[in-house]
């Protein structure tokens, strides 16, 4: 055997061990004449290497398989859930903040959300949690089936029935989105893996059914032709006005506090910096250098 005896490994500790396997690997080395002094760990370096990267190709794509022969219509809460939960949950997580965080960059938006006082210092935190509780339970789970998903969704419809009257339909649909596209937006650019047409399709149809039930009208037919309507409604409304200012600011202050006071300066302008130009511009924020938006991407 080449791997010293268990007692050995207890007591020499993980340095002691790492030396008393360089050792014996030597030992071996030099016992066996084809091979230089450094040949046997190197060997098994590499194998051990390789082993696990196929190991991992394997296992890594054995769920974007499985859910490529699902339904993306009848299936697709089913594959959000995958995707959201134990795909890439933490990116997906952020996706959805930076997807609403955007919507603050439209003047007509901010300025509703501004008057309702809900992103000042002492109320943005209740807020968050209050929109986050709702969008989980109808977007995890589906709202054709499920009573809770169900009534979540009512409970976010009446709260946006207050103010039907000051919300118009392109903003309605621009808000609803950005929770269908900035997710598969978010991955490509900081995910190990991009969403497959498949996954993006199955988003696309499950955020349909749910606009559909907030009466949201117009909605594109097919992801591309939403992708193309989200970026001609940016290019012609979003643009800089003081209610995007406080409205942004009141979300990044909640994004930095729980972290020490030293590093918000820091933590800001990574915020920043993930940004776009069009949408730093509009909230009123400082472009970043390219080095940092290079090193923070």
């Amino acid at each position: 055997t080449i791997a010293p005896p268990p007692t050995a490994r207890h007591h020499l500790g993980a340095h002691g061990f790492l030396a008393a396997w360089t050792r014996t690997t030597r030992s071996c080395s030099r016992s066996s004449p084809m091979l230089p002094s450094w040949g046997l760990p190197v060997l098994i370096t590499t194998a051990a290497v390789a082993a696990y990267l196929g190991l991992q190709r394997a296992l890594r794509w054995r769920r974007a398989r499985r859910l490529a022969r699902l339904s993306a219509d009848e299936a697709s809460v089913e594959i959000l859930n995958e995707m959201y939960q134990l795909e890439m949950p933490f990116i997906i997580t952020k996706a959805a903040e930076f997807a609403l965080f955007r919507t603050f960059g439209v003047p007509t938006i901010s300025k509703l959300l501004d008057s309702t006082k809900g992103f000042e210092p002492d109320n943005v935190l209740s807020r968050y949690e209050d929109t986050t509780l709702l969008i989980q339970h109808f977007a995890y789970f589906d709202v054709r089936s499920n009573q809770h998903a169900a009534a979540a969704l009512a409970r976010f419809n009446q709260i946006h029935g207050f103010y039907a009257d000051r919300i118009s339909n392109d903003d309605m649909l621009y808000t609803l989105s950005q929770f269908m596209l900035e997710p598969a937006r978010f991955c490509a650019r900081f995910g190990w893996r991009a969403f497959t047409p498949h996954e993006r399709e199955a988003c696309f149809n499950y955020w349909r059914v749910l606009g559909e039930r907030m009466g949201i009208r117009q909605i594109p037919t097919t992801v591309d032709e939403l992708d193309a309507w989200n970026r001609a409604y940016e290019a012609r409304a979003m643009r800089y006005s003081v209610t995007n200012q406080r409205v942004a600011e009141g979300s990044v202050l909640l994004f930095i506090k729980p972290y020490p006071r030293c590093v918000q300066p820091l933590l800001r302008r990574v915020i920043y910096a993930l940004l776009d130009d069009r949408l730093t511009d509009a909230i009123g924020a400082p472009r970043q250098p390219a080095w940092l938006k290079g090193l923070v991407r």
